[in-house]
Parts: C-alpha cells; structure tokens; sequence
C-alpha cells in the first residue's frame, strides 16, 4: 500500500475513533442527566432503550475503528516501522484498548441500568 494513502487513512481512522468517543460519552452523560434530575416514572424501558442502543453502537463502533487502526500500523512499510515514530506506533497495545474503551462505556450502561431501576 502506498504510505501515504495508508497514513491518510490512518489519521481519518483516528479522527473517527475520536468522534465516537466524543459522541457516545455524550449520549451517556445526557441519558445520566435525565435518570438523575428527570421523573422518568413508567418511562423505565424508554430511558433503558436510549441507554443500550448508543452504547452498543459506540461499543462495536469502537472495537471496529481501532480493528481497522491496528491493521493499518501492520501495513507500515519497513522505512516507517523502523523510525522512532513508527516504533512507538506499533508499541500501542490496540489489540487491548479496543475491548477496554469499549468495556468502559459497557460499565456505564450497565450502571445507568441498574439506576433506571432502582
């Protein structure tokens, strides 16, 4: 693959992953507003829909992006992987971070629910 396609890539990649991030943590912390400040009586499964549905979106979402950034630092070229840079890049434990990041805003939910309901 041609470096600078790959890098190209590579960055949209990241920026992605980034907007997912940003993205689901939002959604997470305005459905925590609502269980917390809101009445949500008979309202339980509505405000459990909105909490499930865009955490497994961001969940896979994210194991998918850094599965796609983990398969772009192996194609690195030998010129690449062997600078600083590209030693570092291939140090990252990606292979990890994808089910931690994603575990994270499994917890969450998890913990959203258990609030919906008691």
């Amino acid at each position: 693959m041609d470096q600078n396609l790959r890098q190209s890539i590579q960055t949209n990649t990241f920026y992605y992953f980034l907007i997912v991030m940003v993205l689901t943590t939002i959604s997470q912390l305005s459905t925590m507003m609502v269980i917390v400040f809101g009445n949500i009586t008979g309202k339980e499964l509505l405000v459990a829909a909105s909490v499930v549905g865009p955490t497994l979106i961001g969940a896979f979402g994210i194991i998918r992006l850094l599965t796609n950034f983990m398969v772009l630092i192996k194609d690195m070229d030998e010129k690449i992987a062997s600078t600083n840079y590209g030693e570092e890049v291939q140090n990252i434990p990606i292979h990890i971070l994808r089910f931690v990041f994603s575990g994270i805003f499994v917890i969450v939910a998890i913990i959203q629910l258990i609030a919906i309901y008691n």
